[in-house]
């Protein structure tokens, strides 16, 4: 069961909110963590980073993660391994 929040609560997550739409309306591609900078130390909100996204996520402001663009990983490689005394030799020119 969850707690009821408190008005002042409720005001001051509105304020928030009014001003994250501003930010997103001028920069619809920033996530959550770039908004949170720039209402941080831009705008000098006190604002928590958790909150922030909590409110985002609620309002469905937040950023989908582009997967497309994710470099292709090669396989595994993994290291020799000797079948038999002194199989394997290397050395280090450092």
């Amino acid at each position: 069961m969850k707690r009821a929040k408190s008005q002042s609560v409720i005001a001051r997550n509105a304020v928030t909110l009014e001003q994250i739409k501003e930010v997103k309306t001028d920069h619809p591609l920033w996530g959550y963590r770039r908004v949170w900078s720039y209402l941080k130390y831009r705008q000098g909100l006190p604002v928590n980073k958790k909150r922030l996204q909590r409110l985002m996520k609620e309002q469905n402001l937040l950023v989908t993660p582009d997967v497309r663009n994710k470099a292709e990983r090669g396989p595994i490689r993994l290291k020799p391994h000797a079948e038999y005394p002194n199989h394997f030799w290397g050395y280090d020119k450092s």
